[in-house]
Parts: C-alpha cells; sequence; structure tokens
C-alpha cells in the first residue's frame, strides 16, 4: 500500500513537472517572433545593404565633398545613438525582463522615454545611421541603400507589430494610436499634444 502511494506521487508529481515545463515552453514560444520566408529574405537584403554602406564608409569618403552634409551627418548620427543604444536599458530596466533574458523578453509593454515618441526607436536608430553614413559618404550607391533599408525596417516593423498585438493585446493597439510607429517629428507633435492634456 505504501509502495503504491509513493509511485502515485512520483507519477503525479512527473505529470506536475511536464506540466510546467510545457506552460513554460509555451510561454517562451510567445515571446519568440515569428519569420516567414519573406522576412528571411528581406533580413538577408538589409544585412548586405547595411555592410555595403559601413564599407563604402571606410573606403570611400565625401564624393560629392559638401561639408554642411558631413555636418548633419554627424548630428544624425547622435540622434542615432539615442534612439538605437541608449533605450536597450530602458527596455529591459521599464519592461521588468527577467533575470538573465534577453532585454526583448519584456513582461510589460513598454511607452516611456523614447518608446513615448516612437514605438520602435532601435529601427529609427539603425534608419538614421544609415542616412548619417550617407551624409558623411556622399556616394548615390550609398543614398540607394539607404533608402532600401529604410522601406526593409519599415517592412520589419509590421511584422514585429502583430507578434506584439498577440503578446500585449489591447494595451498595444492602443498604444499603437498614441503613438507614431517611426516618424520621431509626428511622435513628438503627438507627445506634446498628450502632455498638454494632463
Amino acid at each position: 500500500m505504501l509502495k503504491n502511494k509513493i509511485q502515485a506521487n512520483k507519477i503525479e508529481s512527473k505529470s506536475n513537472m511536464t506540466t510546467e515545463v510545457k506552460h513554460d515552453k509555451d510561454k517562451n514560444n510567445k515571446d519568440k517572433m515569428k519569420f516567414t520566408l519573406v522576412d528571411i529574405v528581406f533580413t538577408t537584403l538589409f544585412t548586405g545593404a547595411f555592410i555595403i554602406q559601413l564599407i563604402l564608409m571606410i573606403f570611400f569618403v565625401n564624393e560629392i565633398r559638401i561639408v554642411i552634409l558631413t555636418y548633419i551627418g554627424w548630428i544624425t548620427w547622435i540622434f542615432s545613438l539615442f534612439f538605437g543604444l541608449i533605450n536597450f536599458r530602458t527596455f529591459k530596466k521599464r519592461g521588468k525582463v527577467p533575470k538573465g533574458k534577453s532585454y526583448v523578453n519584456t513582461t510589460i509593454l513598454v511607452d516611456k522615454g523614447a518608446y513615448a515618441i516612437v514605438r520602435h526607436p532601435q529601427y529609427l536608430g539603425g534608419i538614421l545611421f544609415s542616412i548619417s553614413i550617407t551624409l558623411w559618404t556622399q556616394i548615390w550607391l550609398s543614398l540607394v541603400l539607404s533608402i532600401v533599408i529604410i522601406v526593409l525596417t519599415y517592412h520589419w516593423t509590421y511584422t514585429e507589430e502583430k507578434n506584439l498585438i498577440e503578446k500585449f493585446g489591447v494595451d498595444y493597439i492602443n498604444y499603437k494610436k498614441k503613438v507614431s510607429r517611426l516618424n520621431p517629428i509626428l511622435g513628438i507633435i503627438k507627445y506634446m499634444k498628450r502632455k498638454n492634456k494632463y
């Protein structure tokens, strides 16, 4: 009889462990983005365009030689750092990311800092960095690559937003209504209007 109880407890505890593991597995899958073949092709094109732009930046500088564009490029680069890099810490801290997890594993919707201005500040940072390279190098090919990067990045935000709606539901839908996707000027205008209401 005692043996049967011990075996029943072992089976029940194994069953509970399986359920917990399955639940954790489902929870982890919810945090992962789903990619289509189109997304993979676009990501490959994006990466190639970005690498070519970096090579152009290193080996070809100021083909047209308009100095003011170089200075605007440096200013654009500073904004790219703000939107692209500084927000990783904000995202991790305000998103209540579990210890040991990547910054993308937020448990709550982040809508403070740069996220109050644009919904995708890291992507905006990448776009601004690409534009700054074009302004530094002043090469037509770099301009074409910047346009490709902007279009692909914009497409990528649609894929990400589908996943974010699945993850955060109505909260993200409401967030989309309040905050611009990638346009920082429109984002600042919307932000100021929200601040003036309160």
